[in-house]
């Protein structure tokens, strides 16, 4: 059985470590990938990779279950639940968010990658003071 181009993305997405980021990015982007997410926007392999190699210098364990996506030619959407352990967020304990990402590939590599989720609830909601604050609110509305 051969994967799909999304198993495969998610395959590779699942195989990133900081030490081998570089290696796995260059096999799923092109030289030209635009990558944007609630974070930053980035234009190209070499600044994808540096990016990569700082948010997984903290990260213990990185793991994306795929829940759904749509594909329409070589253009996809995807749903996932990423379950994360990093070393400065909530103890190093495992949590999960939901987010979406929309890939376009060009031949068999990834040249547009968009990822949304809530950065409120990975980061913010987790600073003791400032988290609490943030659920009051969210719950008010």
């Amino acid at each position: 059985m051969s994967f799909t181009k999304i198993e495969q993305f998610i395959a590779n997405m699942n195989s990133i470590q900081h030490k081998n980021a570089k290696h796995v990015l260059a096999n799923i982007y092109t030289e030209d990938i635009v990558f944007i997410d609630p974070v930053k926007s980035i234009s190209g392999l070499d600044e994808l990779t540096k990016y990569f190699e700082d948010l997984y210098q903290s990260v213990t364990a990185c793991h994306f279950t795929l829940t759904s996506h749509l594909p329409n030619s070589h253009r996809y959407s995807l749903e996932w639940l990423m379950h994360l352990q990093h070393k400065k967020i909530s103890n190093n304990q495992e949590i999960e968010l939901n987010g979406a990402s929309f890939i376009e590939f060009k031949d068999e590599k990834v040249c547009y990658h968009r990822d949304y989720y809530d950065l409120g609830a990975l980061v913010y909601e987790r600073i003791p003071i400032l988290g609490s604050v943030i659920r009051k609110v969210r719950h008010a509305i």
